[in-house]
């Protein structure tokens, strides 16, 4: 049975679990904020996550603590991906939901080693202008 967007609590993938420290340690920022990020991340990229890849033996989050007040924007954003690939938001809604999360902090993982990566990736409309 599915649990849609109806779900209090987060699985992540073990493998996932350890870049996520990882990570924290090089930024110091806190995983449930790099779980947003990886999350914002993957949903950039045109090819869907395959759910099947991970598994969810790592660290588990409390929904609303991982999201924060943002999380109706969350989920909107993830249920508006699925209807573009032609998936349903409710039934398919939480594998996808965890293997963007997934998908993402892997992403990133491989490409941050401080804050100032995370700024280098960012894209450029949303960077600060500088002035000369």
């Amino acid at each position: 049975m599915s649990k849609g967007t109806d779900f209090n609590r987060v699985q992540l993938d073990k493998g996932v679990t350890n870049r996520l420290r990882n990570l924290k340690a090089d930024t110091k920022l806190s995983r449930n904020y790099l779980c947003r990020i990886g999350l914002c991340y993957s949903l950039r990229e045109p090819r869907p996550p395959s759910p099947g890849e991970y598994d969810a033996n790592g660290q588990e989050f409390n929904r609303y603590l991982l999201l924060g007040d943002h999380d109706p924007l969350y989920i909107a954003l993830v249920q508006e991906r699925l209807i573009s690939e032609d998936k349903d938001p409710e039934n398919d809604f939480y594998e996808e939901f965890v293997a963007h999360i997934n998908r993402g902090v892997e992403q990133i993982s491989g490409r941050v080693r401080d804050l100032t990566d995370l700024y280098e990736m960012m894209p450029g409309e949303l960077k600060k202008e500088e002035t000369d």
